[in-house]
């Protein structure tokens, strides 16, 4: 089974959240963990599985750096893959993780299968935030088994 990890991350702190991810699931697939402004959308469908880790830009906006991806996806039939969301924000903003939520909605209009509830994470990760990123992965891992 392949899984193809993609994120964004502009302080560090979705990188680190994608890095565990992929540590955590990385004896239970084959994973590819990519940066998404070198992740090509079209290329999805080869894989069992996505997770697209991104944050929250500005006034709830995809980050800019995530724009060609995000629209890629418009173009892409999914067929079916499986997918997750995750992503850090801060909770002082109105617009606390929307990216994630476009996300979700856009991975969903492209005709893949989500197979997890989207988390959001309120800055810096936790231990509670930790399991939640972690069982969002056993999700995804059983939905292709």
């Amino acid at each position: 089974m392949k899984v193809l990890i993609t994120y964004i991350s502009m302080s560090g702190r979705n990188e680190k959240i994608a890095n565990h991810l992929a540590d955590y699931l990385g004896d239970k697939a084959e994973i590819d963990l990519e940066q998404m402004v070198d992740t090509d959308a079209y290329s999805i469908p080869e894989y069992d599985a996505v997770i697209v880790v991104t944050y929250t830009y500005g006034d709830g906006q995809v980050p800019d750096e995530a724009q060609d991806f995000y629209e890629d996806l418009l173009d892409v039939d999914l067929e079916k893959t499986k997918f997750a969301v995750l992503g850090s924000s801060s909770k002082t903003h109105i617009h606390y993780g929307r990216a994630v939520d476009y996300f979700t909605m856009q991975l969903n209009s492209a005709n893949g299968d989500q197979v997890a509830d989207s988390v959001k994470i309120n800055e810096d990760p936790d231990a509670d935030d930790w399991k939640r990123v972690e069982s969002l992965g056993d999700y995804v891992i059983k939905s292709v088994k």
